[in-house]
């Protein structure tokens, strides 16, 4: 082990810790990298640091800060699953937060307390107790701190806006080992650049969300065959339309190729947040021919926990965003019938998962920002009702990932941004939480909020740890 890594490994026992820190070999530590929902993020760090508290995050970051050389990551539920995403780290620390995993409601400020470390089924399964919810994560597995951190996309979207936009008070450990509030009335800075800023000014230990009544979801899938693309893209348009209008559903309309299949089929999640059965948003889909409907009411808790993207494979996702335009949609359609043909004749077994998945991204959900003091994503940017376009991909083996799958993946995105932007329909907005590392979705928050977040990188971490010593994420100090 290099010396620095016995420094760090030293200084994190000095500080109390030495009954959480777990090296290489230990059944903790080996089980903590196995739980990582891909294969690509399990990077083996030096040593894995569980703090189970607040304090204990600020211990452990004291100790790592003080470390010369000692890099370190910030894990919370690690389902982002590019090398380098910042939720782990080869060379360094990481600091994984999964024993904070509580939830807590109170009754008379109906403000539910959220730790980074919960999945969000278990959050959901405990605030639906109290008869309220919360806006978060759509798929079992994703945790608290990484959905929020970058923006926070979610069922309830169009009535409320993004799940960062439902932060009232953030709890913060900074670079120094403080430990401070961030909310409209202290640190309003801080508490904005949080919205949406990633993992670029601390440690979030709690996230102070608001509620609102919990209802069961009217919910299910309709799956096609890829025969029906046309006629589910025109039904997707139509419902953006009537979306903004009627913030009563969600819609996701994922086109999926199962390993070892013949073809993609075309599987339309639907969700009635008021439990309405067979609504009028749904009349559109429900006509489209060939279509085999599951539909029922259940609890969003019942219906995350039952959603979960496949797992323990080689993970490359990409994103982008467009004016919604069935064109573009259609050339989407076709280029990832494309990459499953190529990717066909390299993996001959056709053992590959691929999803690409279309959702709306409507110019009027940024009102719901800018009312309870605005993010950092910088939507309000956005003149027109958008499609957020993301696909992800899985393989066997990082061989695999790195000389097939994912240049037929950036091909594919080469493909379709080229057509949207001959269309004028490209929207220079990139989601965080669905990046890779060759994409910079903080350059596209817009020029006012790059400075907020530079500003407040500067006041609330002087000395750039969180740029320099958590080198993995995207990083406000590295955008132009």
């Amino acid at each position: 082990m290099a010396p620095v890594a016995q420094s760090a490994i030293a200084n994190l026992k000095k500080a109390g810790l030495s009954d959480i820190v777990y090296v290489p070999g230990e059944q903790a530590y080996e089980a903590r990298e196995e739980s990582y929902w891909s294969l690509t993020p399990r990077l083996h760090p030096w040593a894995i640091v569980q703090p189970r508290n607040t304090d204990e995050v600020s211990k452990a970051v004291k100790a790592l800060v003080k470390t010369p050389g000692c890099n370190f990551a910030i894990r919370s539920g690690g389902h982002m699953s590019w090398v380098g995403a910042g939720n782990n780290i080869e060379d360094g620390i990481t600091i994984d937060l999964g024993l904070m995993n509580k939830t807590t409601y109170n009754l008379e400020t109906k403000i539910a307390s959220l730790q980074p470390g919960s999945r969000w089924t278990n959050v959901y399964d405990y605030v639906e107790k109290h008869g309220v919810m919360v806006a978060g994560g759509r798929e079992g597995l994703v945790g608290v701190g990484g959905l929020l951190t970058g923006g926070g996309l979610t069922f309830y979207t169009c009535r409320y806006g993004l799940g960062c936009d439902q932060v009232a008070n953030y709890e913060v450990v900074l670079a120094d080992g403080s430990i401070v509030e961030a909310n409209s009335t202290t640190n309003p800075d801080l508490f904005r650049v949080l919205k949406g800023g990633h993992n670029n000014f601390g440690i979030i230990t709690r996230f102070d969300m608001r509620t609102f009544e919990a209802k069961d979801v009217f919910d299910g899938d309709v799956v096609f065959s890829k025969a029906a693309a046309n006629d589910v893209i025109d039904a997707y348009v139509d419902f953006s339309t009537y979306l903004a209008k009627n913030p009563d559903s969600h819609v996701l309309a994922i086109w999926f190729f199962m390993p070892k299949s013949e073809q993609h089929i075309i599987n339309l999640v639907l969700t009635n947040l008021d439990g309405v059965e067979n609504p009028k948003a749904f009349e559109k889909f429900m006509a489209i021919p060939g279509g085999q409907p599951n539909l029922k009411k259940k609890s969003i808790a019942r219906k995350v926990s039952a959603f979960l993207l496949p797992s323990g494979r080689q993970s490359a996702w990409l994103t982008l965003t467009f004016k919604v335009d069935a064109q573009v949609m259609r050339k989407a359609s076709a280029e990832f019938e494309n990459m499953t043909e190529k990717l066909r004749k390299h993996i001959p077994d056709s053992n590959f998962n691929i999803s690409m998945v279309f959702q709306p991204l409507l110019a009027s959900w940024s009102q719901h920002s800018v009312a309870r003091g605005g993010n950092i994503l910088g939507l309000e940017q956005l003149s027109d009702d958008c499609v957020v376009l993301v696909t992800g991909l899985e393989v066997e083996t990082v061989e695999l990932l790195n000389e097939v799958a994912t240049p037929a993946l950036k091909e594919m995105f080469a493909e379709i941004e080229a057509c949207a932007k001959s269309l004028d329909k490209l929207v220079d907005f990139l989601y965080l939480n669905y990046c890779d590392g060759s994409q910079n979705p903080l350059r596209t928050y817009g020029e006012e909020n790059i400075k907020r977040m530079k500003e407040a990188s500067a006041k609330y971490d002087p000395t750039g740890v969180f740029q320099e010593r958590v080198p993995g994420g995207y990083k406000i100090s590295k955008v132009k």
